[in-house]
């Protein structure tokens, strides 16, 4: 991951405390980081996310795995998956998207609650979102920027924003976009982002399946999901599925946007 120059450093890089487990870390009465994601993150054997596990909690729970500064032994710690694969596109298959253009296939069948990949790029402070987003719209004909707000408490106030631009070396002509980029919007998605903590509270923005997938289907998500329904935590016009889908087709879309209230 990059860093923009205008991100403050304590938010970069302050350690969110570790846990003192010597096992798997899976109580959340004992694992501190457990305790922080409101309950276990990940199944012990299959390393699928709880919260997409039907039938689905009603809740939504931030994910905070263990860290640098955790006791626990990286070789058996449950909760540790994003962070041992960052890299790992091993599940995307570009294709000719037809009028969309490129796209993203499953390369193997995916199951619900698996981690599918991270979107990669270069974090932004927040307010920069909206004007990069039309500079790439009048440059490349896309969008690659992904915004994620976080809301909490009763009043669901905003708590968090992370910004990542996707296609940060679009400039260099011979760096190919990283494949999270192509993964197409729809109004029937089989993935969400969930955002992933592990050493500092800027976010992994992390690719999870919704339900199963087959091998050759496409991966999308809503590019305007609200993960929860509990009023309306800004005051920002938002817009329907079918009406993102029509300003995609016109060219005009502005931002790639994700709410998730806790």
């Amino acid at each position: 991951m990059l860093y923009s120059d205008e991100l403050p450093e304590d938010l970069i890089y302050s350690q969110i405390p570790g846990c003192g487990c010597e096992g798997p870390c899976v109580d959340p009465r004992e694992c501190a980081c457990l305790v922080r994601s409101q309950g276990r993150n990940y199944s012990q054997a299959e390393r699928l996310l709880l919260q997409l596990q039907s039938p689905q909690e009603l809740l939504q729970r931030p994910v905070y795995e263990c860290n640098s500064a955790c006791s626990c032994r990286l070789d058996t710690c449950v909760n540790r998956l994003v962070q041992n694969h960052l890299e790992d596109t091993s599940a995307l298959c570009v294709f000719d998207a037809g009028e969309k253009g490129r796209g993203i296939r499953a390369s193997r069948n995916v199951s619900q609650g698996e981690f599918v990949c991270v979107y990669s790029g270069l974090y932004l402070g927040p307010g920069r979102a909206r004007a990069l987003s039309a500079s790439q719209l009048a440059t490349c004909g896309h969008v690659y920027v992904l915004v994620v707000r976080e809301y909490a408490g009763v009043d669901s106030r905003l708590v968090f924003e992370t910004t990542v631009d996707g296609a940060c070396d679009l400039e260099d002509k011979q760096a190919p976009l990283p494949l999270a980029c192509l993964i197409n919007h729809s109004c029937d998605p089989n993935l969400t982002v969930i955002p992933v903590r592990v050493d500092s509270m800027l976010p992994y923005l992390a690719f999870f399946a919704l339900r199963g997938i087959r091998a050759d289907e496409e991966l999308a998500y809503d590019y305007g999901e609200k993960s929860c329904e509990k009023g309306d935590p800004s005051n920002i016009s938002r817009l329907t599925c079918e009406q993102i889908q029509m300003t995609i087709h016109k060219g005009i879309l502005l931002l790639r946007n994700k709410e998730r209230v806790y």
